[in-house]
């Protein structure tokens, strides 16, 4: 901006003199913002009679008068000041051009003047000091545009001065209060800097610690602005998160800074998570500023919360509660599930049916998980019909409340003395469950949901991070890493377990009428646990390896490689189990081989039936041969699906045929006997050679096509 000497002299005349005092608070606020302006932008204010000496007293004073309450514009004085500390003179012209809605273009060289003036009356720290002086905006939303006060806090966390006061992190909690909707994406680039700047080693240098607790816990019980809550929530998750990933950097280096203190995870309710998911789901617009990187942390605190199965159930209870009537506000959902308990107690299969019906289609936010979890043992002595039904009330139930209806369950059906941290620790506490209620579906459906959720809980309690504890190794890193490995594999077996019991094996104890499960249950309860193991088996890798090593009973071994479709990488580790020196672990990785073979004839399968001949070959000791007799049954599949193979079967046949002469009948007898799950491989010596002529017999038919 050019200006004349007769103009230059006007200005400054109009900017040095204080405004009178009936003129409004914000035009006086306008003058002031004009005059800074007017002062940046203009190269000509010089040309007046003391030009340069006016110019520097009107910024003395103003500096000055920032100190105290009597200053004007104290947030874009600020802002300039950072920029022009830090040298940043292109992002002034912008930055007034926002304030004022007008065009305002600075030079370079005119900013470094002016710079130079400005350092000798306030430097960069006296700045930073008096940030917890600038106003909040009132009621703060998205639809506010231009420069704000949020900007200027942003510039602070974002300057290169080496300290930063505790004022900024007590401004916080007074501007989120303010917050509305739409979120101002500001605010949430405020809040994202500020974590950042904390995690930072200028902040942890510092020694600023964030928000207060007292003043999260405050924040978080705002019941009239719920924008405000979510906010402080988004602030935590963030500053947890932003923890862990900084413990996990400072493992890995020597002399880190220490870490900032965390805050008490009592914090983080699981109402508070389960309310804000739901709320910022349903106005996925109005917090579009953080909902990715808020369901991402949400997953990350409370994995158990955002399963798939739930979050459909979410968003259905959502749409149901937005669409609910003034009668389905006025139900009254405990009496309601009390005639539906009464119903099953009294075995009113069609009452209870339709009640149940009738609760889904009229949902309601709240249901009482502890009337649900008290019809368990009843809906399970009824029809599968009234198991599926009450499978979905249940699952709704958890979906609003899940650690609620879980615990609950989990005292109904095993027993009340157990805790919700016992379950978490030790979810195979889930195990205990009576046998009657796990020869259902309704039984198992629930106990796999439960499963999932604690050992997602489990998984997270043990890898939190708790800045009071001292710094752990990789030792201990990779101890916990084996436990929870550990933890998974015993669930896999105690399941598998489930998918294989005899008929009346699981007989109602605690209803004394001794049923037992027909084929279909089996079969339904089957396919439930393959489909657990199969996603299982794929979110942790390794874990099918670490099962198969572990071996499981042979008569589960066609089940498992029929039902899980993420079992056929065992084909790579079954070679490597043969070359153990357990017996037990050899005939284990035949058979799975062997139904690897049926199932997935493909040439990586031919390719390990292979190794394992080859292998078989060069073994000639006693257990070799009771390896080969008992090993029969799947040396038979094999040859049946890769014919290639049927040479080199025949051929180790044909070698223990003629040690089996040679070894002590009674010793061989002994170990057969010890390693054999049927009474069918029994047989007396004097049988044991016609069965190897028929084998022998049969592999050669096969061989030839007849």
């Amino acid at each position: 901006m050019t200006l004349t000497a007769s103009e230059a002299s006007e200005w400054l005349f109009l900017i040095s003199h204080q405004p009178r005092p009936d003129v409004p608070e914000h035009e006086a606020e306008l003058l002031v913002r004009l005059s800074l302006a007017l002062v940046l932008s203009s190269t000509s204010l010089h040309l007046a009679p003391n030009g340069d000496a006016s110019v520097r007293k009107w910024l003395t004073d103003m500096l000055q008068s920032l100190e105290s309450n009597t200053g004007k514009g104290r947030d874009l004085f600020m802002s300039v000041g950072m920029h022009l500390h830090s040298g940043s003179y292109e992002l002034i012209g912008p930055l007034l051009s926002d304030s004022l809605g007008i065009t305002i273009k600075v030079t370079t060289g005119h900013a470094a003047k002016i710079q130079k003036l400005w350092s000798a009356i306030h430097n960069e720290e006296q700045i930073v000091t008096l940030s917890g002086k600038i106003p909040v905006v009132m009621n703060l939303s998205g639809d506010i545009s231009g420069y704000l006060p949020i900007h200027c806090i942003s510039q602070i966390l974002n300057s290169r001065t080496p300290s930063c006061p505790p004022a900024l992190f007590t401004w916080l909690p007074r501007q989120l209060r303010e917050a509305r909707e739409p979120v101002h994406g500001a605010l949430c680039e405020l809040i994202n800097g500020g974590v950042k700047y904390l995690m930072s080693a200028k902040g942890r240098s510092a020694g600023i610690t964030g928000m207060g607790e007292e003043s999260i816990a405050t924040l978080l019980t705002e019941d009239k602005n719920i924008t405000c809550r979510v906010l402080t929530f988004y602030y935590l998750l963030l500053y947890r998160n932003g923890l862990a990933e900084l413990k996990q950097k400072n493992e890995s280096q020597r002399g880190a800074a220490p870490l900032p203190p965390n805050y008490p995870a009592e914090l983080l309710g699981e109402d508070n998570a389960k309310t804000f998911l739901l709320h910022t789901k349903r106005k996925r617009e109005a917090y579009t500023a953080i909902y990715p990187v808020f369901l991402r942390l949400l997953i990350t605190q409370f994995p158990y919360l955002c399963e798939s199965q739930d979050l459909l159930l979410e968003e259905e209870a959502a749409e149901n509660i937005s669409k609910l009537s003034q009668n389905d506000q006025n139900f009254k959902v405990t009496s309601y599930l009390e005639n539906i308990y009464s119903a099953l107690v009294s075995r009113q299969e069609p009452k209870a049916f339709y009640l149940i019906t009738q609760m889904l289609r009229r949902y309601h936010p709240y249901i009482p998980a502890e009337i649900v979890a008290r019809c368990i043992p009843h809906v399970a002595r009824l029809s599968f019909r009234l198991q599926n039904v009450f499978t979905k009330l249940w699952e709704k139930s958890a979906a609003l409340s899940p650690q609620k209806t879980w615990l609950h369950s989990v005292h109904v059906l095993i027993s009340d003395t157990i805790s919700e941290r016992d379950l978490w620790s030790n979810p195979l506490l889930l195990f205990r469950m009576p046998k009657d209620i796990t020869a259902t579906t309704v039984g198992i459906r629930l106990l796999l949901h439960m499963i999932r959720g604690y050992l997602s809980l489990c998984s997270a309690r043990i890898t939190e991070v708790d800045a009071v504890n001292p710094r752990k190794s990789k030792e201990h890193q990779d101890n916990q890493t084996l436990f929870l490995t550990l933890q998974n594999s015993a669930v896999v077996q105690v399941l598998l377990d489930l998918c294989e019991m005899e008929e009346g094996e699981r007989a109602g104890e605690g209803s004394g009428d001794g049923r037992s499960i027909d084929a279909s249950t089996q079969h339904e309860i089957n396919a439930l646990i393959y489909n657990f193991i199969h996603d299982f088996f794929i979110k942790n890798d390794g874990l099918s390896k670490l099962v198969c090593w572990q071996t499981f009973k042979f008569s589960q071994v066609e089940g498992v490689v029929n039902g899980i479709p993420s079992i056929h990488v065992a084909s790579k580790f079954a070679v490597p189990l043969l070359q153990q020196g357990s017996l037990q672990k050899q005939l284990f990785s035949t058979c799975l081989l062997s139904h690897l073979a049926v199932q997935y004839p493909i040439p990586q399968t031919l390719g390990s039936c292979t190794e394992m001949l080859q292998w078989a070959l060069t073994q000639n000791s006693e257990l070799s041969t009771v390896w080969t007799i008992l090993s029969i049954p799947s040396l038979l599949r094999i040859a049946n699906i890769f014919p290639p193979l049927v040479d080199k079967i025949t051929q180790l046949l044909a070698i223990q045929r003629k040690l089996v002469k040679a070894l002590d009948m009674k010793s061989l007898m002994a170990k057969i006997r010890m390693y054999s799950e049927t009474e069918e491989s029994l047989k007396p010596a004097a049988a044991l050679d016609t069965a190897f002529e028929e084998l022998a017999t049969l592999v050669l038919a096969r061989m030839k096509g007849t």
